[in-house]
């Protein structure tokens, strides 16, 4: 199956319901939000890192920041500490909710938001919430690294205070203590270690970075979030339309469009019955064409499925049964005279086409009507056109060919029936079985398909059509 034909199936079975489902949520959150006043939003931007390394892998970075910093923002222990020390009565779940975090390009500065009602709350949120979260950050890069220096330099003081007792019990004279100079080169020998690791220590500290507010929290513009909710909700009704629209396709399919169902059919589309009168009369000799194909006088409308109105039927049936009546010409040839003296035969000449023969050999120009009617007719010439020596010639007249509703054909008559399905835009596969299912059964030749651009159902009885 095409993707076309999949669109055209849920599309043109289905118009109705996916507009109903795109128009009214979209009109349902339009109403509902054109009342409400937009939220307020404060943005700062803050200095994650300092450290150059932390933008080099590109936007794996960025997103290693952002999730850093949403992670210390939205924490339940510094909004509880931000909204005790900011006095407002908010919810920590609708703070953290309400907060946003975003990259700047591949740097380490991202932007903090957060949403209230109240532009001065969301001002005092922001700020406070982002001079927390630097604090997190610089703790968490820079806290364990603090906290080995300051034990280094306690140490460092203790060893310090040892050293001068030690120095002078081991210069002491003239009897200098063996033990305290032993002790003394070992309390050095720890200094000058504690000295070094803590060198090392400030030069981790200094390439961790530090975590700063870049800008303080300003009210960022308004903007009325209507139009993209009201979007946003017709997308979503379009999407669940679709669904609901595949889920019936599976439970009933359909096939859109006439040329489809002629295709499936194996059939031509014979043309169309309610798009104006020479369309119709397209229509008339297509089938009549098709008819004299199978050989079948008459010819049997059928919908896929159900009876047809009676309109339709008659329409096409006019439309194949063609004039009433036709005019035909004969030309008679008189003793003496030539085709050069066709124009002194007065009116009786003036309806002829072309030449005829009589019995007595004279010519001359007659009009005859040949009624429309099965079998042969023989021509009335004109009172004035007849001659005693004038012989009729019986003239072939085209074979009729009759249309009828199906319920209107005789299942014991032994004639021969054609069978043209009239089709609408959309045809139910069930009804495409039913037709072959007739054609099966009566053995009677499919000639084609007829298509309306409307559905071809006949009105229930009771009601007015």
């Amino acid at each position: 199956m095409e993707i076309d034909e999949v669109a055209a199936r849920v599309v043109r079975t289905y118009w109705a319901l996916l507009l109903v489902m795109t128009v009214l949520p979209l009109t349902l959150v339009a109403l509902l939000m054109s009342g409400q006043e937009p939220p307020s939003v404060a943005k700062s931007r803050l200095q994650a890192s300092s450290k150059a390394t932390d933008a080099a892998p590109g936007d794996a970075g960025v997103s290693i920041v952002v999730s850093q910093v949403k992670a210390f923002a939205t924490s339940e222990n510094l909004l509880s500490r931000v909204v005790r020390a900011q006095r407002v009565d908010r919810s920590t779940t609708k703070v953290a909710k309400a907060i946003g975090v975003t990259g700047l390009g591949t740097s380490t500065v991202v932007e903090l938001s957060v949403k209230d009602a109240d532009p001065a709350v969301a001002r005092k949120l922001t700020d406070a919430i982002g001079t927390e979260v630097v604090r997190e950050i610089n703790q968490s890069n820079q806290g364990s690294i603090k906290q080995q220096i300051d034990e280094i330099d306690a140490r460092v003081r203790t060893l310090e205070r040892r050293l001068g007792p030690l120095s002078r019990r081991a210069g002491a004279q003239p009897n200098p203590d063996i033990g305290a100079a032993n002790e003394r080169e070992r309390v050095q020998a720890e200094l000058t270690d504690l000295r070094s690791n803590r060198s090392d220590l400030q030069t981790q500290l200094m390439s961790a970075g530090t975590a700063s507010v870049v800008q303080p929290a300003v009210l960022a513009p308004k903007s009325d979030p209507v139009v993209m909710m009201s979007a946003i909700a017709g997308l979503v009704g379009l999407i669940g339309g679709i669904l609901i629209a595949v889920v019936a396709e599976m439970v009933r399919p359909t096939i859109p469009g006439q040329r489809r169902v002629a295709r499936r059919l194996g059939v031509p589309l014979l043309g169309w019955a309610d798009q104006g009168p020479a369309q119709l009369a397209d229509l008339g000799r297509r089938v009549r064409l098709a008819a004299k194909k199978e050989g079948v006088g008459r010819v049997t409308l059928v919908g896929a499925p159900g009876p047809l109105p009676a309109e339709l039927v008659s329409s096409v049936a006019a439309a194949v049964y063609g004039d009433a009546t036709k005019v035909v010409t004969t030309t008679t040839a008189q003793p003496g005279r030539d085709e050069d003296d066709d124009d002194d035969d007065g009116p009786s000449g003036k309806g002829g086409d072309g030449p005829s023969l009589n019995s007595s050999g004279s010519t001359g120009k007659s009009t005859s009507v040949v009624r429309a009617r099965p079998g042969t007719a023989v021509l009335a010439k004109k009172p004035a056109a007849v001659t005693s020596t004038e012989t009729t010639q019986p003239v072939p007249v085209r074979q009729l060919c009759h249309v009828h509703a199906f319920e209107d054909i005789d299942p014991g008559a032994d004639d021969e029936v054609g069978v043209v399905v009239a089709v609408g835009p959309v045809t139910t596969v069930a009804g495409l079985e039913t037709v072959r299912d007739l054609v099966a059964a009566s053995g009677w030749p499919l000639l084609g398909v007829v298509g309306t651009s409307r559905k071809t159902a006949a009105p229930r009885k009771g009601r007015v059509p």
